[in-house]
């Protein structure tokens, strides 16, 4: 487990991983712990958050590392091939099979399985994955023969599996066997603390896969990408500086060279400022450092540096309304 001193640091962390936000503490110790045993582990979070990247760790540092890591995504297959795409089939099992073909679960024997999207599973292949969860074993697409199976377990979904239960549309026996271990991942803009490491993250990888000189991101810039919403979260924000990085003409990138992907306004848009009517100078003091101390959740070296002031001097400032100022 990393240390608070190196998350906030923005170390990378499980290789892939890279965060300086209190809010992924609690998930890089659940990655840790799940890695340590072989449960099952369900992955939640927007689309984009990473849920791939924690699964990826969590196998990489298991004792299953050294075995296959296979990773399916079930948006992304037809519906009426998912069955054979995770089961595998015999030669002849359906029109235009000719051979035979083990599928996900084979193919990750000794491994991992990450099943991306479990949410978009049919109901009916939910079953046959229930009986493979139950049973550790696979009966492939026009066969009758069982094969046992020694793999690991992981899904991932954007979608509430909880709801889905609810609305039938998701078996609830399956929920249970897969929600051994909870992971949750929180949005790229509750986190706006995590965009400045992973901007220069990109940039690293960017300059060194296009061989490339690494351009710098103006102050502005960052500030403008800390304060966006995201919507696409950290694959939102990957694909936009990977564009930023071809397009730009300077070695400085700046809020000119954004793509049409994102707007060019930030998420906190702000009315003119008016100071309500009764006010003295330091009752709006006071009220625009609660806010920045909120906006960074009581991370005083981030809010002071957003301030444009020393820690000692906005320490001092609250020290002094502690003591008495109403």
């Amino acid at each position: 487990m990393q240390t608070l001193a190196a998350v906030r640091a923005g170390k990378p962390v499980f290789d892939k991983l890279t965060t300086c936000s209190d809010l992924m503490l609690p998930v890089l110790d659940q990655t840790s712990r799940a890695a340590k045993v072989d449960a099952t582990v369900l992955i939640t979070g927007e689309s984009g958050t990473g849920k791939e990247l924690i699964g990826e760790a969590i196998h990489a540092n298991s004792p299953r590392r050294n075995c296959p890591l296979v990773v399916v995504n079930m948006a992304a297959v037809p519906e009426n091939l998912i069955e054979s795409e995770l089961f595998g089939h015999v030669a002849g099992a359906f029109t235009g099979s000719t051979g035979k073909r083990i599928g996900r679960f084979e193919a990750a024997q000794g491994g991992t399985i990450v099943i991306d999207e479990i949410g978009d599973l049919a109901l009916e292949c939910q079953a046959k994955l229930l009986r493979v969860l139950e049973n550790h074993c696979v009966t492939p697409v026009g066969s009758n023969e069982d094969r046992s199976l020694d793999v690991r377990v992981i899904a991932a979904t954007n979608r509430s599996l909880v709801k889905m239960v609810r609305d039938g549309e998701f078996r609830e026996e399956l929920y249970y066997r897969l929600n051994v271990v909870a992971i949750n991942l929180p949005p790229l803009r509750d986190r706006p603390e995590d965009v400045e490491p992973l901007v220069h993250r990109f940039l690293d990888e960017f300059a060194e896969a296009y061989d490339q000189p690494r351009p710098e991101p103006d102050r502005d810039l960052m500030t403008f990408l800390q304060t966006y919403h995201w919507p696409g979260n950290i694959r939102q924000l990957r694909n936009c500086v990977e564009s930023m990085f071809v397009l730009a003409d300077s070695p400085t990138l700046t809020v000119k060279d954004l793509p049409d992907m994102v707007g060019r306004q930030p998420k906190r848009e702000a009315d003119p400022f008016e100071v309500p009517e009764g006010l003295t100078l330091e009752d709006v003091e006071r009220a625009v450092i609660q806010q920045t101390l909120d906006r960074w959740r009581g991370n005083r070296t981030r809010a002071a540096k957003t301030l444009g002031i020393s820690v000692r001097t906005l320490q001092r400032r609250l020290k002094h309304w502690q003591n008495g100022y109403h």
